[in-house]
């Protein structure tokens, strides 16, 4: 961000005043925004080196920045060796034009020009309804898809959905009891979902019961696996088309 770099060049140039050199300059985000809209704690850090109190040589820093200091910075503060930044009122407007100018151009950059990225993310299961957990990994994902196109990578997204395993074969065993085919929605397929994995738990009262409907679970995944036409076309397709 082209204020962020203006204000690193203005910490340099007044410890270079102070006939102070330093590298890189780390900026942050001040969390209580009392504390201005960017912070940095340069003084801290090379205080020890400079053999001086970190408050005196924030606020000497200060002083340096206060001689020239631009439209677009409000004031700058030293508070307890940290040196804070406060935005102006123009700068603010300024970029609220640039925002509805360049509408969804805005913010876009070469910083990852080349790259090659691949976001994961939703990843609902078939044989399960989709829930609201699914939809904020969907936003989530989404969301930091675009920003890294916004950066100049090319971006895949995958989604990788759990076609088989024992959450499968729970929901298939049920259609099986329940003999449940033909036009279903994916509601039947949460309620068989329901009632096979609680029949895999088991129940106290049903022991014996229980413990044969978790056999006959583990033969139907790895008969889903094996592609047992009995069950595979049967019951495992139809579920899966439904869900996709």
């Amino acid at each position: 961000m082209e204020i962020k770099g203006n204000i690193k060049n203005l910490i340099k140039d007044a410890l270079k005043k102070l006939k102070i050199e330093v590298g890189d300059i780390e900026l942050e985000y001040p969390l209580n925004l009392e504390m201005g809209d960017y912070s940095t704690n340069i003084a801290m850090m090379i205080a020890k080196k400079e053999k001086t109190n970190p408050k005196e040589l924030a606020e000497k820093i200060v002083a340096e920045i206060l001689r020239n200091l631009p439209e677009e910075i409000l004031k700058v503060e030293a508070k307890n060796g940290f040196i804070n930044f406060y935005l102006s009122h123009k700068f603010f407007v300024k970029k609220t034009e640039e925002i509805l100018e360049q509408k969804e151009n805005f913010g876009k950059n070469n910083l990852l020009k080349g790259e090659k990225v691949i976001v994961e993310y939703t990843d609902p299961n078939p044989f399960k309804e989709f829930h609201i957990g699914h939809l904020m990994s969907n936003t989530i994902g989404e969301a930091i898809s675009r920003v890294i196109e916004a950066s100049g990578a090319e971006v895949k997204r995958a989604c990788y959905q759990g076609d088989i395993g024992l959450h499968v074969a729970k929901t298939v065993w049920a259609m099986k009891e329940k003999n449940v085919s033909g036009d279903i929605s994916i509601s039947v397929l949460g309620e068989m979902y329901a009632l096979g994995a609680k029949a895999y738990e088991g129940d106290e009262k049903t022991t014996a019961m229980a413990g044969q409907a978790k056999k006959e679970i583990e033969k139907i995944n790895k008969e889903i696996y094996e592609k047992n036409p009995k069950i595979y076309e049967k019951y495992y397709l139809l579920g899966r088309k439904v869900s996709l």
